[in-house]
């Protein structure tokens, strides 16, 4: 038995990408939580700002000490080496690359994985690559058919991103003009907008920690960087108030915008979701349909019947989770009575999902709403787009059922998509009322 409560795997490209989950990481170690920080690379290739304190022999070197002293400002227990080459990290054979992040996230076996975002913060290569190959290895961590040689399956319960809200640059318009320079191109920040910062970390008491850590690098100290642009207010801020995107993983209960590991209970298991990056969120097809991670050295293979059946279900505990949400938001108070008729229709087409399962020797184990799907929702501020959402929502499950009847293999199977399809079209009169 562990003797944490919970882990945080923080996975960045180079020596001091830490910084802008500092104060976060500081706090989250000073409760007891086990913290370990994957670095890609050693940050070789960077330009160096202090001539007195390396050269360009010697940085790798620098860097790997300047990291390991602001470790220890930040209560990071563990630091990890990837050792890839710095500015080169989308050269690394990209199946062996996720490989080894699958490796490193079956060992530690963590509850949450915090990275690099989608846009990067800014399209350094480095960070992007590391994006894409981090959000294929959280997948893959969880699924023992692939890399078994990497170690047990292991499905960690959230992963998060940093992000940048929009109002910064809106308070600091030279935070927007800025760029950052690397070989000969100039990359601009880019920022979230606010409704969609997922979590907002208060953690002021950790401030001067995350500093100390930034103290540390003092290779990368740049005259002209962006801090230096940057009023000292909102530097302070931005060290105060840490933001994060959930980018996959467990759905963070309504309300709850400052506790990465919200709602999440020690020894939770979880369903796995195998997203690409390309992935468009719209899409609903069976392929990346969520497939429990079967027990170490388990070769269960689904039939097509249940991998439909476990599509359904994640489809459904989504609505459920959307309809919750707008529930107890206080501009519903009009529509409250429809969203309790509509989630007790979703509970019941969950409960005869799991049912079903359950007959046939499958377990659903902790379905997991789907991310994207929840933020989309959110977004909809109004009870008339809403409730077109919801239609649209309820249409598209009623007629794919109704297909699923169609091109179903045996009586059973065709009985079990008849009975939810009856459902579906219920709530869908329900929303044409």
């Amino acid at each position: 038995m562990s003797e944490y409560n919970h882990t945080i795997l923080a996975i960045f490209a180079h020596p001091d990408d830490e910084i802008g989950a500092g104060s976060t990481l500081a706090r989250y170690s000073d409760t007891g939580v086990r913290i370990v920080l994957v670095c890609a690379t050693r940050g070789e290739a960077a330009t160096i700002y202090c001539p007195d304190c390396a050269t360009p022999d010697t940085l790798a070197e620098v860097r790997t000490e300047e990291l390991t002293r602001a470790c220890e400002h930040l209560g990071i227990n563990e630091l990890r080496w990837l050792d890839w080459p710095d500015g080169g990290v989308k050269d690394v054979p990209r199946e062996e690359a996720i490989r080894e992040v699958v490796q490193v996230i079956r060992d530690v076996r963590p509850t949450v994985v915090i990275t690099h975002p989608e846009n990067g913060l800014y399209p350094h290569p480095d960070h992007l690559a590391i994006w894409e190959i981090v959000v294929a290895a959280f997948a893959a961590a969880g699924d023992s058919g692939q890399f078994p040689e990497a170690g047990s399956a292991w499905a960690a319960a959230r992963l998060f991103t940093r992000a940048m809200p929009q109002s910064f640059f809106e308070r600091a318009p030279s935070l927007a003009d800025f760029r950052v320079e690397l070989n000969g191109h100039l990359l601009p920040f880019m920022g979230t907008p606010d409704a969609d910062i997922d979590v907002v970390m208060h953690v002021e008491p950790w401030v001067s920690r995350r500093m100390a850590a930034w103290d540390c690098h003092r290779s990368q100290h740049n005259p002209n960087g962006f801090s230096s642009v940057m009023p000292d207010g909102l530097r302070h801020e931005m060290a105060a108030h840490e933001h994060f995107l959930l980018a996959a993983g467990v759905p963070l209960p309504a309300g709850v915008l400052d506790d990465l590991f919200a709602g999440i209970e020690e020894g939770d298991t979880f369903m796995v979701r195998r997203p690409s990056p390309e992935r468009d969120s719209s899409q609903e097809d069976n392929e990346n349909a969520p497939l429990e991670a079967p027990e170490a050295g388990e070769e269960a293979v689904p039939t097509e019947f249940v991998r439909l059946l476990l599509a359904e279900l994640t489809r459904h505990v989504t609505l459920a989770e959307v309809l919750r949400i707008y529930q107890h938001d206080p501009r519903e108070t009009k529509q409250v009575n429809l969203y309790h008729e509509l989630g007790a229709g979703e509970q019941e087409i969950i409960y005869r999902l799991a049912r079903t399962l359950r007959r046939l020797g499958a377990t659903a184990g902790k379905a997991e709403a789907d991310v994207a799907s929840i933020r989309e929702a959110r977004r909809r501020e109004r009870p008339e787009p809403r409730r077109e959402y919801l239609l649209n929502r309820m249409e598209v499950a009623y007629n794919r059922l109704q297909d699923n009847s169609r091109s179903a293999m045996s009586a059973e199977e065709r009985d079990t998509w008849e009975e939810l399809a009856v459902l579906a079209k219920s709530a869908v009169e329900l929303l044409k009322e």
